[in-house]
């Protein structure tokens, strides 16, 4: 296939996701839209701020841009669960709102990204985020931002592509990424032997994929010209179970000299109904706060039932869909956490 070059607008360019995607659009030129962190290895940066008007720009800066873009990525997104509803709005909502604007101002096709735990929102809100007190630490307000951020793009008579990826976790070969995500706090705390047990059904699946390969689907879509369509960057049916991706992280330490204390597996409706009416009268608040976010957290992370995976409807992404490849991605990622804070590991 002949690849035009194409002018590019990346948002969230110095991102997780954003760093993974400017090394796979080298072979066009890429504009980032940067707020207060430029990226590297982009052509021009423009600033500017996804949440106002004309993002941020004025008239005549805006219309030279849109006139120079052929295609938008819109990758910039507000992803911590402390961060208030109005912070998720203005960056998750507002921020759709105007490249979803500007993507039909420039007549460029959109690739919107948003997250695959929107086929999970009413379990995610249910889950904790409502009650009070535990909302700086449920994922419900980030997952409702996001439905909200989708229903704009498609009703804004956009171009537009949704890809949703599942937990982004390190590049599938070195692990490495460029700031740590929830299963990486997870693991964290099972390496310092922090949790006393997860909160999950043994057999309940996590779902996860590596920065490379969400970046390459994208690049992959935008390279094809697909200008409609939702496509769901998961592992789907071929995730690990929680049981398996507990093993690995002990497995990974054992080979390194590191020990982890065995964890048991616990159904959460088990620690809600028995261990916390047992033991959060005796406790300190501190460890009620850790169970608390864990629980929150494991709304997301643990699920019973796969969320849909479209790997092998995109080229060059179908070897993904596949068990073993997500264990092997894991154990990048593991590997790559204990190298980088062996001492931490090792005397925990």
């Amino acid at each position: 296939m002949t690849l035009l070059r194409k002018t590019v607008l990346l948002t969230g360019g110095s991102g997780v996701l954003g760093t993974a995607l400017i090394p796979q659009l080298r072979h066009h030129r890429i504009i980032a839209l940067a707020h207060r962190k430029p990226p590297s290895g982009c052509d021009k940066v423009v600033h500017g701020d996804v949440s106002q008007p004309l993002l941020g720009l004025d008239a005549a800066d805006y219309h030279k841009l849109c006139a120079e873009v052929d295609a938008v990525i819109h990758a910039a997104g507000m992803v911590k669960f402390s961060s208030t509803a109005e912070e998720m709005e203005t960056l998750n909502v507002s921020g759709a709102r105007g490249m979803s604007r500007f993507a039909v101002d420039a007549d460029a096709p959109l690739i919107h990204v948003s997250t695959a735990y929107v086929a999970r929102a009413e379990e995610i809100q249910a889950a904790g985020g409502d009650q009070a007190g535990r909302a700086g630490s449920s994922p419900a307000l980030y997952v409702t931002s996001k439905v909200a951020g989708e229903e704009i793009v498609r009703t804004s008579g956009a171009q537009a592509v949704i890809v949703r990826p599942s937990i982004i976790i390190g590049d599938s070969v070195t692990g490495e990424i460029s700031e740590a995500q929830g299963l990486h706090t997870f693991a964290h705390n099972v390496l310092r032997n922090r949790l006393p047990f997860v909160p999950s059904d043994p057999t309940g699946y996590v779902d996860f994929v590596p920065q490379d390969l969400v970046a390459r689907a994208i690049v992959t879509l935008m390279d094809r010209d697909v200008r409609q369509g939702e496509y769901w960057i998961s592992s789907g049916s071929h995730s690990l179970t929680s049981h398996r991706l507990t093993e690995v992280i002990i497995e990974e330490a054992a080979a390194q000299g590191i020990t982890v204390n065995p964890l048991r597996v616990l159904a959460p409706d088990i620690v809600e109904r028995l261990m916390r009416p047992a033991f959060f009268d005796v406790v300190p608040d501190w460890a009620k706060a850790r169970l608390d976010r864990l629980l929150d957290m494991t709304a997301v992370l643990f699920h019973k039932h796969p969320i849909p995976s479209s790997l092998t409807e995109i080229p060059g992404c179908e070897s993904a869909a596949d068990v073993r490849a997500s264990e092997k991605a894991w154990r990048a990622s593991i590997r790559h956490m204990i190298q980088s804070r062996y001492k931490i590991y090792a005397t925990a």
